[in-house]
């Protein structure tokens, strides 16, 4: 096991992401850096509408260890506050405009943010602000700031993001990282993964998703170009194909129940220019893997893993390079290191499951604002005084070849579609309701089902409260009432008892128009 964790590697002195853009807008200024629809900017020009809007954020008052909000549709706006900021000395905290307006505001209320930056397409959709104050970056003229950087000395164990993943007391929680354990993840990326001059990254996820965060800076770190899809083409095959074969896309990541989707479509032909897929977020299913190595052989796969409480991801495995029956979430990266241990922290022999902890480079500074909460899942490291180990919550076993296979959740805290959910999160919406007495949240072949005790509960006006406080991927497929909650001989809920929902049928109507018969015929073969 110590062998296996031997993963020190020299990636020199830790500095934030964005200096190595600076270094690479200064030798290739000419180079293209940012691609948005019909928009292009060439490195230099990046780098100093970068510059000039950090320069804006300084006068604002933004200073070393500020929080700016950032609340927008991907967009050249997007990426140049993302680097803004950073350039600035701050960290940035995404708030997701296609989030409900209470969980915006219980982010921004949480964070703390000193400014919130956003532009026209979403101004009119965020909660109130108070006196929170706003910059517009579609009205904001900067054209009378320094085009050069900000003379801004930033300490690697200084934050670089602020990322809201779902929390079980009903509140989302805030995970800081460093610019430290950030470097230190590209760095490693860029040695595994070898990506150069002439490699095109596609940005299509959501900004409230830490994967988003190598998308952003990865590329324009090693002078690649980076094309960032339209708002909302992220959820569509056909769309991305497009814009594949249009850029000629060489890199791009997928959850793989996304990659799924875009394997449905009969033509990838499109899709010749792949050369790196990289999957994270959620199992990936050996079939899935299989498939995808068929359908795009010219295309390297690669299976991730890693919590939003350490830098992006912490373990690796290129797939296809032996036969297994699952796929492995394979070895530690760089400067990390892996335990699987019992409930007494002792490691567990090879091929005996038990809770995954997390070491090393890679940690987050822990949860913003909430030191109780930092303690409890950051705890220190038996194996190395005076450093952490992140308890992850997951199920796990070292192969006797030193991969590690993911086994599942050891808590209610899942993962659905590639997006962290704490059930107890929904639960604690539900338990609010009127004519609600108690509530309980599973996830049932792939979909979230609620139980609500309480037989007179309106199930569709549940639906509509819970979607005024949570993303739509939180609220739950189907909600249930009941007189009382299975419970086992020692009182506890029973959940394998809870019923699986009633689904209504509707009176058989016949196809009445070309493409409603088409899609009988379909539906039937």
């Amino acid at each position: 096991l110590a062998d296996w964790n031997a993963t020190e590697v020299d990636y020199g002195q830790p500095e934030p992401v964005h200096r190595r853009f600076e270094r690479q807008a200064a030798a290739h200024p000419e180079r293209e850096a940012l691609v948005f629809g019909d928009r292009c900017l060439s490195y230099a020009e990046f780098d100093q509408a970068a510059n000039r809007l950090a320069h804006a954020l300084i006068g604002q008052g933004v200073a070393r260890n500020s929080l700016v909000g950032v609340a927008a549709e991907r967009s050249v706006e997007m990426v140049l506050a993302l680097y803004a900021i950073q350039k600035a000395g701050a960290a940035y905290v995404p708030i997701d405009p296609e989030h409900p307006e209470a969980r915006q505001q219980q982010v921004l209320m949480d964070a703390g943010v000193d400014v919130l930056l956003t532009h026209d397409a979403v101004v009119n959709r965020l909660p109130a602000l108070g006196d929170l104050p706003v910059i517009n970056l579609d009205q904001l003229d900067v054209s009378d700031q320094l085009a050069s950087a900000p003379d801004i000395e930033l300490h690697p164990e200084q934050r670089a993001y602020v990322i809201y993943t779902s929390g079980s007391t009903g509140k989302p929680k805030g995970v800081a990282n460093t610019h430290a354990a950030l470097f230190n993840r590209l760095q490693w990326m860029q040695a595994a993964y070898e990506l150069g001059e002439g490699d095109v990254v596609l940005q299509k996820t959501p900004y409230s998703f830490d994967v988003s965060v190598w998308e952003f800076f990865w590329p324009l770190m090693v002078g690649a170009r980076l094309v960032v899809a339209p708002p909302g083409d992220h959820k569509d095959p056909a769309k991305l194909t497009a814009l594949i074969e249009q850029e000629r896309v060489t890199t791009l990541h997928f959850v793989p129940s996304m990659l799924s989707a875009f394997l449905t479509q009969d033509d990838l032909t499109g899709c010749a220019s792949l050369r790196r897929i990289v999957c994270s977020g959620e199992a990936l299913p050996k079939d899935l893997q299989d498939e995808a190595l068929r359908r795009l052989p010219q295309a390297k796969l690669y299976n991730l893993y890693g919590p939003t409480e350490a830098a992006i991801d912490v373990t690796h495995w290129t797939c296809g390079q032996e036969e297994r029956t699952t796929v492995p979430i394979g070895r530690p990266i760089g400067n990390l290191q892996i335990q699987i241990l019992d409930s007494r922290l002792n490691p567990q022999p090879v091929g005996v499951p038990g809770e995954l902890y997390i070491g090393g480079a890679g940690l987050a500074q822990g949860y913003h604002g909430r030191p109780d909460l930092t303690a409890e899942r950051f705890i220190p490291n038996p194996f190395k005084p005076g450093e952490r180990l992140y308890r992850s919550g997951d199920l796990a076993r070292w192969c006797a070849d030193g991969t590690i296979e993911y086994l599942g959740r050891l808590d209610h805290q899942i993962k659905l579609r590639g997006l962290r959910i704490e059930l107890g999160e929904i639960e604690a919406v539900l338990r609010e309701a009127a004519q609600v007495t108690d509530a309980v949240v599973i996830a049932r072949n792939e979909q979230l089902i609620g139980y609500v005790q309480g037989s007179q509960a309106d199930t569709e006006a549940l639906k509509v409260a819970l979607k005024q406080h949570l993303p739509d991927y939180m609220v739950p497929t189907h909600i249930v009432a009941l007189d009382a909650f299975p419970l086992s001989a020692n009182g506890k809920l029973d959940r394998k008892a809870l019923p699986d929902p009633e689904l209504g049928t509707a009176d058989y109507e016949a196809p009445q128009t070309d493409t409603e018969r088409t899609l009988a015929a379909l539906w039937q073969e």
